[in-house]
Formats: structure tokens, C-alpha cells, sequence
């Protein structure tokens, strides 16, 4: 909701003066990450087109109507985690407009839990994992990266593009991997937030994350931040976009195709440098508290996920197999 908005809502319910009222407006606008508010918003408009076409009132909406959208939802494929983003941006819409909340009534509590489980059994639990851009996968996009490409039209690209292009390419990857980035963040990225070290390597700075107003200082290592200063041009102002790509949409296209171009195959995507670096460091044996602050994930939850196959691999079966070759 945009801050008009809320300050709308607030003067519906509340005779405070109106200083205070534009300061509660501007905190509440703070409280959630520009990429939440951004996905409650499309969320609620598909809600919103979806109830006018069935004739139904979407604000305030019944529980009945929510659990409908739901359902149907989860019969043209959505997956479990994107319902749950639908119900809680539903939520949010109409506790911001002053509202009741339709979303806490049993039966949507109930129709949530049962598209879950449907989802569970018939082996859709999980949305499908990027795979992961490990050192491995890494090291085939640097030997193929300056490689010339045939575009949609059929034409291939010039040896000069190529190699301009194959330089953000590698440095793209190499910075999402080492500072383990979302691809929103890497989106956001500008030269004012990189510093670079005198022993070689650098530091980001992410001004703001998916979970964190705090600022964050993450490293980048010597091969990466030498390929960063390969891309900064002469005249750069310190407020350019350093891969000069507008979103996360334009990060994953360009990791999915630098992966086809290495002969990765497919399943690629903005999330893969972060997940194959979780999965590289598990593999080195840095511990899950550890790898939680790498990738500033608040839960154990996604890291142990992504470090999974790691982890099967020094369980009590493997050891027992180890112990006894």
C-alpha cells in the first residue's frame, strides 16, 4: 500500500494530529523490504481481478471467497510457498485498509493445510530449486563467457561485444556468489556501494536486504573484485548500476543464459550463485550458525535445505560406509 494510502487508513480510525499521523505512515511504510511490498502488491491486484470476474466482493472479502481463490489457485499450479505469499498479502491489504482479517478464519487455516498436504503427496511440496552455481559451474561459464553468441535474430554477436559482455557475465557471477546476493540485490548494486581493499580483494555494501533494514558489509574475494574492476568504466558516477541490469527478472535471464552457454544444461537462475555458494561451503565443512551469517538468512531453514545433499553425505549412512571401506 502506497503511504497516502496508509495515512488514509489512519485518519479513518484516529483523531491524532496530523504530524503524527505522517510519521506513522512513514514507519509503517518502512517496516517491510521494497521487494515484499512490491510482490503484496501484485499479489493482491491478481486477488482483486480474480474476485470482480467471479462477481465477488474482494474487499472486505469472506473467508469463503478467500479459500475459493486459494484452491483455484493451486489447480492452475501454483505452488505451495506462492500461496502462501497470495494469502498473507490478502491479509495484509485488508488489516492495512482497517478490515477484518478473512484470512484468519478456520476454513482458510484448514484450505491452506489441505492444498499443502495434496501438494506433499503428490510430490510438489517444495517449488522447484535452482540448481546451484557452484565453483565448478563457475569456472565452465569463465572458460565460455567470451565466447560470441547468435542472438533471437540468428546473428552473433561481434568479438568485441562478446568480450564486453562475457566480462559482466563472470563478474556477476563471481560477486553473487562470494557475497552470496539476491538477485534484487545484485540488481541494486551500485559503485558507490563497492569499496575496493589494497590486499586485493573487495566489499558490498547492500544498504537494505529481503529481511533487514541494517546495512550489510559482505566480501568479495581477489578473483571477483578483479573482475569488478574490469567492468568499471572510466567515466562511471558513483551512482551507476554496477551490471547495469534494472531487475531480478534481467539477473536470472542473464545466469540462465551464461549456464546454456556453458553447456550447463538448464535450471538456472538470478537464485543459483547464492544457493551453489551455501552448497560449496557446506561442503567445506562450515557449520549451518556460520553459514546462516554468510548468506544473512534469520532461519536455518533455507541454508539447511540448499545444503541438504551435503549433509546426506556425512550422515550416519555414509559414515557407516566410510567406516567400513
Amino acid at each position: 500500500m502506497t503511504k497516502a494510502g496508509t495515512t488514509a487508513t489512519i485518519e479513518a480510525t484516529s483523531a491524532l494530529p496530523d504530524h503524527y499521523i505522517d510519521a506513522i505512515a512513514a514507519a509503517v511504510e518502512q517496516s517491510r523490504s521494497r521487494s515484499t511490498v512490491r510482490a503484496y502488491v501484485r499479489a493482491w491486484e491478481r486477488f482483486e481481478t480474480w474476485a470482480v470476474s467471479e462477481h465477488l466482493r474482494p474487499l472486505p472479502a469472506d473467508p469463503l471467497t478467500v479459500a475459493a481463490y486459494l484452491t483455484w489457485r493451486a489447480g492452475i499450479g501454483r505452488s505451495a510457498s506462492t500461496l502462501a505469499m497470495d494469502r498473507k498479502a490478502i491479509s495484509h491489504h485488508h488489516r492495512a485498509r482497517g478490515c477484518p482479517d478473512p484470512t484468519s478464519a478456520t476454513s482458510v487455516k484448514r484450505t491452506l493445510t489441505g492444498l499443502k498436504n495434496r501438494a506433499a503427496e503428490q510430490g510438489r511440496a517444495d517449488p522447484k530449486q535452482a540448481r546451484g552455481l557452484t565453483a565448478g559451474a563457475l569456472g565452465a561459464i569463465k572458460r565460455t563467457a567470451h565466447l560470441p553468441r547468435s542472438g533471437p535474430t540468428g546473428r552473433t554477436e561481434s568479438v568485441e561485444n562478446a568480450r564486453r559482455r562475457g566480462d559482466v557475465d563472470i563478474a556477476l557471477a563471481s560477486v553473487m556468489r562470494d557475497a552470496l546476493l539476491r538477485r534484487s540485490e545484485a540488481a541494486r548494486l551500485r559503485w558507490d556501494c563497492v569499496e575496493f581493499w589494497p590486499d586485493g580483494s573487495a566489499r558490498v555494501i547492500i544498504r537494505r536486504s529481503k529481511t533487514s533494514n541494517i546495512s550489510s558489509v559482505l566480501y568479495v574475494g581477489h578473483s571477483a573484485a578483479v573482475a569488478l574492476r574490469r567492468i568499471r568504466p572510466a567515466d562511471s558516477a558513483s551512482g551507476d548500476r554496477v551490471f547495469g541490469l534494472r531487475s531480478g527478472r534481467s539477473i536470472s535471464n542473464r545466469i540462465a543464459a551464461m549456464a546454456r552457454a556453458a553447456g550447463l544444461g538448464e535450471g538456472f537462475s538470478g537464485h543459483s550463485p547464492r544457493i551453489g555458494m551455501a552448497q560449496d561451503l557446506a561442503a567445506a565443512g562450515v557449520g549451518l550458525p556460520a553459514l546462516m551469517v554468510a548468506g544473512r538468512w534469520k532461519s536455518e531453514r533455507m541454508p539447511a535445505y540448499y545444503a541438504r545433499a551435503v549433509s546426506a553425505g556425512r550422515g550416519a549412512v555414509a559414515r557407516y560406509y566410510a567406516d567400513a571401506g
